[in-house]
């Protein structure tokens, strides 16, 4: 019995194992992804969903962003949407930029707030993660965001 145990445990973790190499879509797409639901979560107030998509070592005009409560309960509180109008990365090696124009679109109190930023620079790095619990894998993450344009005091953090 122990021995269909440990068979069945080899094969299931051969399957996660390969599934994890064989089955990892490209770069693009995992930049993709990872802004989708960036995104997506920043427009339902969910901070986790946000935070899961930021770099622990994140930068914001150059300046270490380092109070990430506050990125969760500017999230919660303004639920901001944003759109990125050209959201086609140049990828090098581990890191990828993405230069576009970005709409943003914030709450306060019961009013929303549409503002345009001209040019974003949005870096993002190639990190360690890891898929179904305990498999390594790679994902992307956001690493810096650079609009002059935009304070970090106007955006409430």
């Amino acid at each position: 019995m122990k021995r269909i145990i440990f068979v069945a445990a080899g094969v299931v973790f051969l399957a996660l194992l390969g599934l994890t190499f064989l089955g990892q879509p490209s770069d693009q797409q995992l930049i993709k992804e990872a802004l989708e639901d960036a995104v997506k979560a920043s427009r339902d107030g969910r901070p986790g969903g946000v935070l899961d998509n930021l770099s622990g070592s994140l930068q914001y005009n150059g300046d270490d962003v380092l109070d990430r409560g506050a990125i969760a309960d500017y999230v919660k509180r303004a639920k901001p949407d944003i759109t990125i109008v050209s959201p086609t990365p140049v990828i090098r090696g581990d890191r990828a930029i993405i230069s576009s124009a970005v709409d943003v679109t914030m709450r306060v109190g019961p009013a929303s707030v549409p503002m345009h930023i001209d040019q974003v620079e949005i870096t993002l790095a190639r990190e360690s993660g890891v898929r179904f619990g305990l498999l390594p894998t790679k994902v992307w993450r956001i690493r810096s965001v650079t609009a002059k344009s935009v304070p970090a005091s106007s955006l409430g953090y």
